[in-house]
């Protein structure tokens, strides 16, 4: 089977979502480890210090921080890989029961950067105002 550069999942883009929603909703866990998940421990820990400027060593908050493999952010449960040519997003909204997944092939051409998280970044705008999913 041939695939586009960057093709590195053999999948398509509603298992994405869904794994967005298994993963984010819990779903696969007992109630202490989605817990562990969304925070092992890392909110308040990070912020600058002396040899890691506070914009690369950010401060780990309730509303943005790292949990085990998940970013949480403004209550989105996300993750964002982006390597080899491929970027994507699967990101789910525990209060909305909201599942958005995004997959982008990346070329020569493409700006810097996942450009998944740009346009899974521009529907949540549209399908939870309230809650922006911005990684940046």
């Amino acid at each position: 089977m041939d695939h586009p550069p960057g093709a590195v999942i053999t999948t398509h883009i509603c298992d994405l979502a869904r794994s967005a929603e298994a993963i984010g909703s819990g779903e696969l866990l007992s109630p202490r480890s989605y817990r562990t998940l969304l925070d092992p421990g890392t909110v308040g820990l990070g912020g600058g210090t002396a040899t890691c400027p506070e914009t690369i060593c950010l401060q780990q908050t309730e509303a943005k921080h790292f949990g085990l493999g998940v970013i949480v952010v403004n209550g989105w449960v996300l993750q964002n890989p982006s390597f080899s040519g491929y970027a994507a997003i699967q990101a789910y909204l525990p209060s909305r029961r909201l599942a958005i997944a995004v997959n982008a092939t990346k070329t020569a051409t493409t700006p810097d950067g996942n450009q998944a998280e740009v346009v899974a970044g521009r529907i949540a705008a549209l399908l939870a105002p309230e809650s922006p999913l911005a990684i940046d």
